[in-house]
């Protein structure tokens, strides 16, 4: 591939990484990354790794049971 082609294939591919993270398309990724980080604990193995759709129940259970108002 020229190097031209690569360079800017980097980009193009940071700048999907960075949207992705931005808009949270890769929250259950960072999640799982997470749970793999901290396997080596001990108390880590009692905890079961949550599916796709559980973390996405999860996460809007949290995101609308606090409050949330400006005043």
């Amino acid at each position: 591939m020229p190097q031209g082609m690569e360079r800017a294939s980097r980009a193009l591919r940071k700048a999907w990484h960075w949207l992705r993270e931005v808009t949270g398309d890769a929250a259950y990724e960072n999640y799982l990354r997470h749970c793999a980080a901290n396997e080596s604990r001990a108390n880590s193995s009692a905890l079961k790794k949550m599916t796709r759709t559980e973390f996405y129940s999860d996460s809007l259970r949290r995101k609308y049971s606090t409050i949330n108002r400006c005043c």
